[in-house]
């Protein structure tokens, strides 16, 4: 123990997980598929001169955008998911994202969405938006605002999916990986 911090404060006391070699790339997809559905990531811009005199513009997307073909989930880790279930999980993701582009963004960026009272946008001066590679929780909370409720039912789907990937991500870690003994 690294002094008396408690282990859940404490990274120094927390000991990955011995992954057998054949269980190693399904455990992986899992992980994976799950922070895709449950990513905090947004799109916003940071406006010139804010926080600070002289700071340049500064657009920040979406790296965990999967329809987005330049984003770090696209380029690196979605070709490391191959698990039926995660695949599943990343389909119904994908589905979302081309619904909300096809009859709301239209590939294009939309403005006064109805988002501007979000932490990631009531901080600056230029208009709320959304883009196609907008994040899952822009998206959640454009179909909230505006009452899409095709996009609200798309959710759903995902939502019992990330409970089953959750579920065995533990069954592994338990009974494959004797994680808690």
């Amino acid at each position: 123990m690294n002094n008396s911090y408690p282990v859940w404060a404490n990274q120094f006391d927390i000991w990955p997980p011995t992954i057998p070699e054949d269980k190693a790339s399904d455990y992986h997809s899992l992980c994976f598929s799950f922070a895709l559905a449950e990513n905090r990531c947004v799109v916003t811009r940071f406006e010139k001169d804010n926080p600070v005199a002289g700071a340049p513009e500064v657009f920040v997307d979406n790296p965990l955008c999967p329809t987005n073909p330049d984003s770090f989930w696209s380029t690196v880790l979605e070709a490391e998911v191959r698990d039926p279930l995660a695949m599943e999980l990343v389909t119904a993701i994908k589905a979302l994202y081309n619904q909300f582009n096809v009859e709301y963004c239209h590939g294009q960026t939309i403005e006064h969405v109805g988002l501007k009272d979000e932490p990631y946008f009531k901080y600056f001066s230029y208009p709320d938006f959304i883009t196609p590679y907008s994040g899952l929780i822009q998206i959640r909370k454009f179909a909230e605002a505006n009452g899409k409720s095709d996009l609200i039912k798309m959710f759903e789907p995902i939502k019992a999916l990330v409970k089953q990937v959750r579920e065995r991500i533990y069954e592994m870690l338990v009974k494959d990986f004797g994680y808690f003994e």
